[in-house]
């Protein structure tokens, strides 16, 4: 079984006040983390690598 991670927006200023949680292997929530940060908060295609770099190394261990 892959181990679990998080990241969770209600951590981090947003103008939406954003309260997602993404949970999952660190891949997923490294891509999910990606595309809600993109969709929603408006990151650019040239900030991928780095803003992927920051949510991998940031994601916590996520409680089955």
């Amino acid at each position: 079984m892959a181990k679990r991670v998080k990241v969770d927006c209600r951590k981090y200023p947003s103008e939406q006040g954003c309260t997602v949680t993404i949970a999952g292997s660190v891949d997923e929530v490294v891509e999910l983390g990606w595309l809600h940060a993109k969709m929603h908060h408006a990151h650019k295609d040239g900030e991928e690598k780095d803003l992927k770099n920051w949510i991998r190394t940031n994601a916590e261990p996520a409680a089955d």
